[in-house]
């Protein structure tokens, strides 16, 4: 064969072999923080500050676990969650953790060791900057999920912006939007309505114990989602992010409403108890259990019926639409009556989510 045509040959072969391979075209993002964040294509390997990012991979990949290079703090995991995904994903126990939730704990050494190629950061801080500055100097983009960008819009576009730019960074853009859309669309129905209502009195005592009162304070948005959902937290006005209400304080301002939240860490001290694997008669008996304790049981919320209790996890989480329907019916019952988290919570996991959420995620007591 001629020389000219052996070039020519493998010349086209190669030209084929170019044309066959899969396309990585690089993705641009807007994080939360207001950066661009390059990446050469799809991120395969993520290091992040905040397990709770599973739950977040998990309404967007087939496979969250694989994703996961390495993270901080997997205890912060509902345990009876994390069960759930080792059954399913026996890989998950592997991951190892590194960093810290918070930038002054966190080595960028331990994340480098990981060779990830994505740091995903779970909400923007001043301290993440020295670190985020090391980690792209050293080749791995940083990607704030919340922050600045999202400051004032609400759990709708907050949530749904976390899990657009996170599914796009993964390459699954079509999911993550298909379910900011399932998001927005939910919050709407709630916000539509309570916007003309006027605001209930809700205490939420938090992480629910043996005492009474921790309760989320003004710089907490889950105070902001109570006002959005109808209510008015009697701790709106307690400085930072929670704070201690005193017991003279509560019964001063004896509110309508009461809603408790705990989680099966809480087991071992006596508190509430609910979250994934833990079944309603648990459950149940736990949040009397606590009704039963300090001054609780002087509240006219608790003595009329109107206690409730939510899984302190599922408030902070990517699924708080679930948390904020339970809001909204238990502050306005009658304006509400055609609204179910059940329903939700079903549709998410028949439509969404990769491994379905099974548990009991709230409650609610007996006049």
């Amino acid at each position: 064969m001629p020389a000219t045509l052996c070039r020519l040959l493998a010349s086209l072969i190669v030209l084929a072999a170019v044309f066959a391979a899969p396309a990585r075209a690089e993705i641009v993002l807007l994080d939360a923080a207001g950066r661009e964040v390059r990446l050469a294509g799809p991120a395969q390997r993520i290091a992040t500050n905040e397990s709770l990012i599973l739950m977040s991979l998990a309404l967007v990949d087939p496979d969250p676990v694989a994703r996961i290079a390495g993270w901080a703090a997997p205890q912060r995991i509902d345990r009876g969650l994390y069960d759930a995904y080792r059954q399913r994903f026996p890989a998950i126990d592997a991951i190892p953790a590194i960093g810290s939730v918070l930038p002054a704990k966190t080595s960028v050494e331990a994340i480098l060791s990981v060779k990830p190629d994505l740091f995903v950061v779970s909400i923007w801080e001043a301290g993440w900057t020295e670190a985020a500055a090391t980690l792209e100097a050293a080749g791995v983009p940083v990607l704030f999920l919340d922050g600045p960008v999202n400051d004032g819009k609400g759990p709708a576009e907050t949530t749904a912006f976390s899990v657009e730019v996170l599914a796009k960074a993964v390459g699954q853009e079509a999911k993550g939007r298909a379910f900011g859309d399932f998001l927005r669309a939910r919050f709407k129905r709630i916000t539509d309505r309570t916007a003309a209502l006027a605001p209930v009195s809700v205490l939420v005592d938090a992480h629910a114990g043996a005492t009474c009162c921790s309760t989320p304070g003004k710089g907490n948005r889950m105070t902001d989602y109570l006002r959005l959902a109808g209510g008015r937290s009697t701790g709106a006005d307690v400085p930072g992010y929670d704070g201690k209400l005193s017991p003279e304080a509560v019964l001063g301002a004896d509110p309508t409403v009461y809603i408790a939240t705990g989680g099966p860490h809480l087991a071992a001290q006596g508190g509430l108890v609910l979250g994934g694997g833990i079944d309603a008669q648990a459950a149940r008996k736990s949040f009397a259990d606590i009704l039963g304790k300090d001054i609780r049981g002087a509240l006219t919320a608790v003595r009329g019926g109107r206690a409730h209790a939510v899984s302190h996890q599922l408030s902070i989480s990517v699924l708080n639409i679930l948390v904020f329907e339970c809001f909204a019916k238990w502050m306005h019952p009658e304006v509400f009556a055609d609204v179910d988290p059940a329903e939700t919570l079903a549709e998410i996991n028949r439509t969404f989510l990769t491994v379905p959420l099974e548990g009991t995620f709230w409650i609610d007591s007996k006049p």
